[in-house]
């Protein structure tokens, strides 16, 4: 590997700093932004940003797109769970924003650069890798690196660039062939549900290493009040609201939806899977002579919710890779693939570590598959082995030809509605998507409330942006009048979108007695700048407008926000059979929310 130019960085260091790098150029230019004061930071400033760089329809994997990363105000403090970054782009998955987080060392080190934000522009003629510290922003040779997944391609530029300290983040095969739904890795973390590796890709750009170490008294507008927020806030997430992520993590979530029959099984055809039991972690956890249990989490997180197994081998000693019992990676290959073995569950999960590939995405494609499959309308032999509901089998050859693009694999990494498209009309119908988006492993005909919101959300299907789900479980009898329910997706939206500007972790949700206004006052103290409960609700919805805004100019129009075909069948089996989202009721309370919308 070879350094092939580089130059000097101001090394001052002020929170509205923001480095340009322009890759076919091979520039850069550190900029003080006016936005990088206006703007929260995380996602809000992520967004804003990008907002700068889109002017109308662009194809998201031509040099014009621009891939946007910005810190969380809180990274690398003594904030608990608040070390993450926002990533912004435009999808190749939906050809609309998508705004992803991830979160550990690397969002420090971009923080301790006194980087506001880093805007990555155009696209590199040949691979490289992008090396910055506080003295310079080099241009690295990455040729030698294709193929390498990322925790090999940051042992490899870590010994080239002679330090561990080096944080990196990289995408893998799957991001280097622009699968569509392709992640970025960093310190084992993933962002990119929407295709944010297959855009890195497209710019020839394979991965970022960061050296921000160092002196780590980041400023602190009032450094004791700073303390003692963050040990209040430390000590309450380690008390009962995130007892389940500690002791099981997010995969305690699998046996509380199928006992409540919204387990999405079998693409989404029924809402519960009789094999829910052989996939949960607990299934592990009862098994230790047969599975080795590891445990982990984010930097500077006491919570550690990582929850990883792998399988031992006769003498003990792991056999394989230790793979992450996260509910939505488990349910993916898992309930929506009919598959009850949970060794292939794991392998299928550490498989697309390895690619960069966005488990949801990656589990919705093969589902869908192997529905097409069991319909004739594509070889059932596509991958060597069944493509059949709970052959558990054809998991592994799927996803090796979903990452290099070859076969069958090279539709399904367009996603399933590209996919659909290509096989043919008869496949819509159960091509499971909302603006191109996989849905994630929560049944919205049991949840009408989170129906609403994943039909409106600007990213897609996405859960974790259209969290509305919390109205239907406090009130399961789903009586909410329509004006309600868009009123509970409006507070919803806003909510999470207040939580990704300061981008704290949404596990410790259950920490905060009033949100708006601890949250408001953690970023005065942290900052400086007065702050208050209203005034954080606003930022949120004025970047809720320029969601929109961004992507009413890369062509949405309202009829995007609907949902699968499949949805507005009747629920197959469980406590909600025969429950359907009526398409005529969804656009109804879609006009009431555009309503509420407006009157903000």
């Amino acid at each position: 590997m070879t350094t092939l130019s580089a130059g000097s960085v101001d090394a001052a260091r002020t929170t509205s700093d923001v480095l340009y790098v322009d890759l076919g150029a091979r520039t850069f230019e550190r900029v003080s932004e006016h936005v990088a004061q206006a703007e929260l930071g995380g996602a809000s400033l992520a967004i804003a940003l990008l907002d700068a760089e889109i002017a109308g329809p662009i194809d998201p994997l031509s040099a014009e797109n621009a891939l946007v990363f910005a810190p969380g105000p809180f990274a690398a403090t003594a904030v608990p769970a608040a070390t993450k970054h926002a990533i912004a782009t435009v999808s190749p998955l939906t050809e609309r924003l998508t705004d992803g987080l991830s979160s550990s060392h690397w969002s420090g080190a971009l923080r301790r650069l006194g980087l506001a934000g880093l805007v990555i522009r155009g696209a590199a003629s040949e691979w490289i890798a992008l090396a910055i510290d506080r003295e310079s922003v080099r241009f690295l040779d990455a040729t030698e690196l294709l193929g390498a997944s990322p925790a090999e391609t940051t042992k490899r530029l870590r010994t080239q660039l002679g330090d561990p300290k080096w944080r990196v983040a990289a995408i893998g095969m799957a991001g280097e062939n622009q699968v569509r739904f392709a992640t970025i890795d960093n310190d084992g973390r993933q962002a990119g549900r929407g295709g944010a590796g297959a855009v890195m890709g497209s710019k020839r750009l394979k991965a970022i290493a960061l050296l921000g170490q160092g002196d780590s008294s980041l400023p602190l507008a009032d450094p004791e009040r700073v303390q003692k927020i963050a040990r209040d806030l430390r000590e309450r997430s380690l008390g009962t609201a995130t007892a389940k992520y500690r002791v099981l993590g997010t995969g305690a979530n699998l046996r509380v939806l199928q006992r409540m029959g919204m387990l999405p099984t079998r693409n989404f055809a029924q809402a519960s899977f009789e094999g829910a039991e052989r996939v949960t972690p607990e299934r592990a956890r009862e098994a230790p002579e047969a599975y080795l249990e590891r445990r982990g989490g984010c930097a500077h997180c006491p919570v550690q919710c990582e929850h990883m197994y792998v399988r031992r081998a006769g003498d003990g000693k792991s056999k394989g890779k230790a793979a992450a019992s996260e509910y939505e990676s488990v349910w993916a290959f898992g309930p929506n693939c009919g598959v009850d073995d949970l060794d292939a569950v794991l392998d299928a999960i550490a498989r697309c570590d390895d690619y960069g590939l966005d488990t949801i995405s990656a589990g919705g494609a093969i589902a869908f598959a192997m529905e097409c499959a069991e319909r004739g309308l594509i070889d059932t032999e596509a991958f060597g082995t069944p493509l059949r509901f709970g052959n558990g089998a054809v998991l592994g050859p799927a996803i090796d030809a979903i990452a290099r693009g070859e076969g069958a694999g090279a539709t399904l990494a367009l996603g399933v509605r590209a996919a659909a498209r290509k096989i043919g009309p008869q496949a819509e119908a159960f091509a499971l998507h909302v603006k191109g988006l996989e849905l994630p492993g929560y049944e919205p005909r049991a949840l009408p409330t989170y129906a609403l919101a994943l039909a409106v959300c600007t990213r897609g299907a996405c859960h974790n942006r259209a969290a509305a789900y919390d109205a239907d479980l406090r009130d399961p009898g789903n009586v909410l009048s329509d004006e309600a329910r868009a009123r509970a997706v409006v507070e919803a939206e806003d909510t999470a979108i207040a939580w990704d500007a300061l981008v704290l972790c949404k596990f410790t949700r259950g920490c905060f007695d009033d949100f708006w206004t601890e949250g408001a006052a953690l970023w005065t103290a942290v900052t400086g700048v007065q702050l208050d409960g209203p005034s954080l609700r606003a930022q949120a919805q004025r970047t809720w407008r320029r969601k929109r805004s961004i992507n009413a100019r890369l062509g949405w129009t309202p009829a995007e926000d609907v949902l699968p075909d499949r949805l507005s069948e009747p629920v197959a089996d469980g406590p909600f059979a025969g429950t359907r989202i009526d398409p005529q009721r969804l656009e109804q309370q879609r006009m009431i929310y555009e309503e509420v919308r407006a009157a903000l």
